[in-house]
């Protein structure tokens, strides 16, 4: 009788250990969504697919995180179900953050709030083209009423957010603030484009939290935000796009375009020799893309902002097997979270262990 109480006491404490560590992993057990603390594989999809087969691979894979699009704000997609969405993926057997991807720093011709006619200049915090070549895409004077009341007012973008189910938001073009239209705007308007920046992420936080308080806010990009309290009080983690490889905004190429490994590599010969011709000649036609920045200033940065609490996730734009292995080991071997996938962000990926 002792040795059975002996066994069943081992097997009650195996049992204990096995649920710990799920839920350690993100996979609670009770249905509810992990915590970003736990978050350790994480999903980012800006495609749209309305049909099953991606949402069940989503729903049924192993991640425990997944940036995507809204796609309520989208012209064309206004109608779809996307609460539906939300709650399978965090019903799923491994429960998920789901977080909304918004450009908060620029206009896109395919949301709802877009009008026709509309360029720039008109209206007038319309300011640029985007530098990088994206198509439809226009750099934004953020700390204008008539934007900020597209993403705040009644029946704007983060009310649709929240209302939805999101757990949270993923901003892209935080770094809005060092280009250099934006720069000149600013001063035009007699503003800090930084600190116009850091109080517009503060208000679309504030505005979420005032009715969920544990709603997530990634800044994605503009690591050395890090710097500023009240930046780091306001977000809960940074993810950081090609930290060691790029693509092409068109996806062509979709991704394996190395960037210079140190500052001493930026510019020589022996970087640009390394590049495929698609790779050379995306460095050539962008002279300020992150081909001509390193990846030892962006770990410097963002080293230092996990150094602050700041959980980091980066994001590599690369399809070859052994440059997705590499992306994963220095990531992790950093304490860093790593994705890797094409550089349009429309596919599947299963998750890399």
């Amino acid at each position: 009788m002792k040795g059975l109480f002996i066994m069943i006491q081992k097997i009650i404490l195996l049992m204990g250990l096995m649920v710990g560590f799920l839920i350690s992993c993100g996979d609670d057990p009770s249905g509810g969504t992990p915590d970003l603390k736990n978050v350790e594989q994480w999903f980012y999809y800006l495609g749209f697919d309305p049909t099953e087969e991606i949402h069940a691979q989503i729903e049924q894979s192993s991640y425990h995180m997944v940036v995507m699009e809204p796609i309520f704000n989208e012209s064309n997609n206004a109608d779809f179900p996307i609460a539906d969405i939300v709650e399978r993926y965090h019903s799923a057997k491994v429960p998920k953050l789901v977080l909304a991807y918004v450009d908060i720093g620029q206009a896109e011709e395919w949301r709802t709030y877009w009008r026709d006619g509309w360029k720039v200049g008109d209206p007038e915090w319309i300011i640029a083209n985007d530098p990088d070549g994206w198509e439809g895409n226009y750099p934004v004077a953020y700390w204008h009423d008539d934007w900020r009341e597209i993403w705040l007012g009644e029946n704007g973008i983060m009310q649709g957010i929240v209302d939805v189910g999101f757990d949270g938001i993923y901003l892209d073009w935080v770094e809005a603030y060092s280009d250099e239209n934006v720069i000149t705007a600013a001063a035009a308007a007699g503003v800090d484009p930084e600190q116009e920046m850091v109080w517009w992420v503060e208000d679309l936080a504030n505005f979420a939290r005032e009715q969920n308080p544990d709603f997530v806010v990634i800044g994605q990009n503009a690591a050395e935000l890090a710097s500023n309290d009240d930046y780091v009080a306001t977000i809960d983690a940074i993810a950081q796009e090609q930290t060691w490889f790029d693509g092409a905004a068109d996806n062509n190429p979709s991704g394996d375009c190395p960037l210079p490994a140190t500052e001493a590599d930026i510019e020589t010969q022996a970087y640009l020799e390394s590049l495929s011709a698609e790779c050379l000649e995306l460095h050539n036609n962008f002279p300020d893309s992150t081909l001509h920045m390193s990846s030892e200033e962006y770990v410097k940065d963002l080293s230092a902002a996990k150094a602050r609490g700041l959980k980091i996730f980066t994001v590599d734009y690369t399809v070859q097997e052994t440059n997705i292995q590499q992306v994963y080991a220095t990531s992790r071997s950093l304490g860093f979270v790593p994705f890797a996938s094409e550089r349009a962000l429309s596919i599947f990926v299963d998750p890399v262990n």
